[in-house]
């Protein structure tokens, strides 16, 4: 009998909160994802529900000698 090592995976979400401030509505997107990019220390949090929404699947199997 063969023993193996599987790596399963299941996608979750996560979101952070950024205040903008901007000329016009149209800009908020476009500004708040350029605050994130020079951001290094974003909080993130685990969506509510996230964690059992997703199918599981397979990513990696590695046999065990």
């Amino acid at each position: 009998m063969a023993r193996f090592s599987v790596i399963i995976t299941r996608d979750v979400t996560e979101s952070t909160i950024i205040e903008v401030d901007v000329e016009a509505e149209e800009q908020v997107e476009d500004a708040a994802l350029d605050k994130l990019r020079d951001c290094v220390d974003a909080e993130w949090r685990l969506d509510d529900g996230s964690w059992n929404q997703s199918d599981v699947y397979v990513t990696g199997i590695d046999p065990i000698p």
